[in-house]
């Protein structure tokens, strides 16, 4: 049986973190997210009877870069996932709607204070407070084609600091990497392309010509989201299970099942 855990999910109204607050809401989990615009003004994730899974978490107004906007609300708290972080800078979150993402005086997200310093500054807090002993950060498996350097470069100094002091929070960090669901159609053509790549890449004779350029690191399985939040909800269950997951064993873990 699943122990009891209190979840803070930073983005929790995003396309990957609705999907976790439902894994943890199943389980039986209270859970809290922070968020810059609070609840989801988009359904992604629903329950058995078809009701909002938003409905049932506790939803906080906040910036995690803003520690006395979320701090007092850690008390109690088990675990902290971090899901916040932009693939391209500048108003990418906006135009497609996935979530909040921390922005400069200039109104644009920055791939250092998304999927750096948010993080971080998240994780700086939590490792202050009494009981909460687990912190699960969304990084990325690599960079993909004409994305900018500093997408995995921030992400990887993010993952640097979160295992520095593994001796004071468990850290958790998973690797996807491209995401899809049924909850958002436009990723599922997108998902039917790079399986349709990946068999190219690794069984045929044309493979051989993509290994040598940018687009090999498009080679990788693209994952359902809600085996990305299984994976999260069971990892965090199990304390045996800590530092980097690579899309093997999230899809291990993800798939195992839970007695």
């Amino acid at each position: 049986m699943s122990a009891a855990q209190k979840l803070f999910v930073v983005g929790g109204s995003g396309f990957l973190g609705q999907a976790i607050c439902h894994s943890a809401l199943a389980r039986g989990w209270e859970v809290l997210s922070l968020s810059r615009h609070g609840a989801p003004k988009k359904v992604l994730a629903r329950d058995a009877s078809g009701n909002p899974s938003a409905d049932r978490v506790k939803w906080i107004r906040g910036d995690a870069l803003e520690p006395e906007s979320f701090r007092e609300h850690l008390a109690g708290c088990t675990a902290v996932v971090h899901t916040v972080g932009v693939l391209m800078e500048g108003d990418y979150k906006k135009m497609v709607n996935m979530g909040s993402a921390s922005r400069s005086s200039s109104g644009s997200a920055t791939y250092e204070r998304a999927n750096r310093d948010t993080a971080l500054s998240m994780a700086r807090v939590a490792r202050t407070i009494q009981g909460l002993d687990t912190f699960v950060y969304i990084s990325a498996s690599d960079v993909l084609p004409l994305v900018s350097s500093r997408y995995i470069s921030t992400k990887r100094e993010a993952e640097s600091e979160l295992l520095e002091h593994k001796d004071r929070m468990r850290p958790i960090i998973l690797r996807p990497g491209f995401m899809f669901s049924s909850a958002r159609p436009v990723s599922l053509p997108i998902a039917a392309g790079l399986s349709i790549y990946n068999t190219l890449y690794h069984r045929t004779p044309a493979g051989c010509l993509l290994k040598h350029t940018p687009f090999a690191k498009a080679a990788s399985p693209a994952l359902r989201r809600e085996v990305v939040a299984s994976a999260i909800t069971n990892a965090i269950d199990d304390p045996q299970i800590s530092g980097v997951l690579g899309i093997a064993d999230i899809e291990r873990i993800g798939n195992t099942r839970v007695l």
